[in-house]
Order: C-alpha cells, then structure tokens, then sequence
C-alpha cells in the first residue's frame, strides 16, 4: 500500500491528499481508523484529509461497517457522480468520447464516423464540439471536469506534447493540446493511442493487478503501450512501442518506414487488406470494407482469406516470441480490431511464440486478447485526469 509522504509544502499535502483517495478508491470502502493505519498519517493529519475531500465532494459516507469492540467505523467511499473525466480518441476512420465518473464508470459515449482526411483545425472543431454537446447532454458544471484527455494514433514529443508524425491521419509537427484547451476550457492531456489502451488494461482491464504488461493494437498500422514495474515506459525519447516496425520477412514487400518486411505490412489491417487484393481474394478499394469481406470469407472457410490471416498470425507470433525474450512480460494483450477476428489466429500466435521465444519466458507469459475492443484508447484517454487525482 501507498504511505505517506513527508515534507512540508503544499506539494506534499497534495500527494497525501491523493494517496488516501487513491486507497479509499482501491478498497472501495474504508474507515478513518483503517485509512490511518494504511497510509501512515496521523489520525490528526488522516481527519483533516477526510474532511476536505468530504466538504469538495469526492467522497461521501456510507454507513457503518463492522466493528470488533467499541464504536462501528463509519465507512467512506467515492462519491459518484461528482467529479467526471473526458477521453477521446481520434481515429482515421472515427472520432470516439467516452466520460467517465470519479469511480471510472462510463456514463456518456458517443461515435463520430470520419469517411475523409481531417485536418488538424476541422479535428479541433469537431471535438470542441463534442465536449459541449457531452456536458450540456450531462448536466455537469465545468468546475467538476477533472479534466479531457485525447489518444492520437502517432509519435509524440513528451515534452512539448506536440504530435510528431501522426501518418494515418496526415499529421506532422502539430499542435492540439493548447488550442483545444482554450476550446474547452479545462485542462487537456494528450498520449500516445496504444499508451492509452494500455492504461485502460492496467486501470479497468486484464491487467489491474499486473506490473509488467505490454498492450499491442492492431488498426490500419500496429503499435504497443508497455507498462514496466507498475510504470508506463516509453523509452529515452518516448517512441518506445513501435512494434509495428519489428522487422518479420527480409525479404518483404516495403514498409513506409522505409524498411522492408516490418510486421505492420503483414499483420496490420491494412496489410492484410493489401495483400488480399494482391492475391485477388477481394476486390473492394475501401479499406473498411474490404477487411469486412476479407474477414466474413475467412469465417465462412475460404482457403485463401484464412491464408491472410494465418501468415499475419505467424508474423505477429515472431514479433511477440521477440518481446518475450527481450522484456519479459507478464502479460501481452492483442487489442482494438483484433478482437474482431481474435477466434481466428490466437492459437496460431501463441503456437509460435512458443516456437521462437526462449522457453522459460515463454511459458509464463499470458498473451490474450482484450476486452475492450475499439473502446480502449477512449477510455484509456479518460483515465489520464483521473491517474493524476489518484496520483497514479
């Protein structure tokens, strides 16, 4: 359990603050006593704690909970209702909001469909648009928006927090948090999408209790959020995850990276869509459409379309037989489009990671599909303001 902080600066009772939310949130229900105990503040310092949160409204009071002599604690528990998160994601084929409550139960989302390529201002429009329709549709007053979070399918600078290359959208070297939060007025983050379904595993998913997981997203390209020792990890330049750009087939066709045989030319959607075509299995242009057909022939029992997916599942089997053996995994979780065709290449993929990864690492290493679907980096977006209340 999270203790206590010492100091004495603001800074410090903010971190105290947030790690007795923390816990009041984990535990779903707790007594003064037992928050005292836990943390190791003061009964004095815990008190005071308790009763700000009480009077700002995070949490409310619940009744009376069991007790072994003496008084019955009064057991505390977050206030629903009261504090409200926003993710979206921007997607090439979607705009996606989700809100969330302080106790991360979604209560709003809502799905944009996008045919054509925005740029960054009609982006902006759009989601300005969405934060407003969201809080007039729930009735919230703005002071109690703990803030938005957005997931970009692209490279970001951690630092300045400006989209470096966002290519299925056609964006480079934007700029989106500042002028979306002078849109919305409230405090806007932005991440990384496959940093974002990997934070929705470790806060709501299959890996809540996980410290080292990584969460790979198959969508017109391939990317990975990686969770080490409890921490999201993103390398010395934060572009830790490319896995899409692990390189599978020497000699395959080239990847936009400028390589040849990455694994996203194979195991992507669009790869496979690609290669469909080639093979004149299908013969749609859309992308969307063209998987749909793709996939409908495969669970039909076409040779051919099961001959798409069975190569793209040896290929992302390699790549993760290469994850296990350098980062060691508790866990992977194979995330958003997978889960449309998951019943299909799981077993494959984990028949070859066994094959190509040491075999220690190997057999301990869970790889399973996610539950969220197309639902994780929204909702992974929405968890970033309430990680910071928290202090997670």
């Amino acid at each position: 359990m999270k203790k206590r902080i010492t100091g004495n600066n603001q800074f410090i009772k903010e971190m105290n603050k947030s790690i007795v939310l923390d816990l009041i949130r984990v535990t779903k229900g707790i007594s003064r006593k037992l928050l005292a105990d836990s943390t190791g503040l003061s009964p004095t310092a815990s008190g005071a704690i308790v009763r700000s949160l009480l009077q700002e409204g995070y949490i409310r009071e619940i009744g009376e909970g069991e007790s072994s002599g003496g008084r019955k604690p009064i057991i505390l528990e977050l206030n629903p209702r009261s504090y409200f998160s926003f993710g979206f994601d921007i997607d090439m084929r979607f705009i996606y909001t989700v809100v969330l409550d302080i106790t991360g139960e979604v209560i709003y989302r809502n799905k944009i469909l996008n045919n054509t390529e925005l740029s960054v201002n009609q982006a902006l429009s759009i989601l300005g648009g969405e934060f407003k329709k969201a809080v007039e549709n729930l009735n919230i007053d703005k002071s109690r928006i703990l803030g938005v979070g957005v997931s970009v399918p692209g490279m970001l600078d951690i630092k300045s927090k400006r989209i470096i290359l966002a290519p299925n959208l056609g964006w480079s070297d934007a700029e989106l948090l500042e002028p979306l939060q002078e849109k919305v007025g409230v405090t806007v983050y932005l991440d990384n999408e496959s940093m974002c379904s990997a934070s929705c595993e470790n806060w709501l998913g299959l890996c809540r209790e996980v410290e080292d997981f990584i969460c790979i997203n198959i969508e017109s390209g391939i990317g990975s959020g990686m969770f080490m020792r409890g921490k999201m990890y993103r390398g010395f330049s934060g572009s830790a995850g490319e896995v899409g750009h692990i390189r599978v087939d020497e000699n395959g066709i080239p990847c936009k990276c400028g390589n040849k045989g990455c694994l996203e030319t194979i195991a992507s959607i669009k790869g496979m869509v690609e290669r469909a075509l080639h093979k004149k299995i299908i013969t749609e242009s859309d992308s969307d459409k063209a998987f749909e057909t793709l996939l409908k022939k495969a669970k039909s029992g076409d040779t051919e379309s099961l001959g798409i997916f069975h190569d793209a599942a040896i290929s992302l089997g390699k790549a993760v037989a290469n994850l296990i053996n350098t980062i060691n995994p508790q866990k992977i979780v194979l995330g958003k489009r997978f889960s449309e065709y998951s019943e299909l290449v799981i077993d494959t993929i984990r028949e070859t990671a066994l094959k190509y990864a040491l075999p220690y690492p190997s057999e301990r290493t869970e790889i399973i599909p996610s539950s969220f679907g197309e639902d994780s980096s929204a909702l992974g977006a929405a968890i970033i303001p309430l990680r910071k209340l928290f202090g997670r």
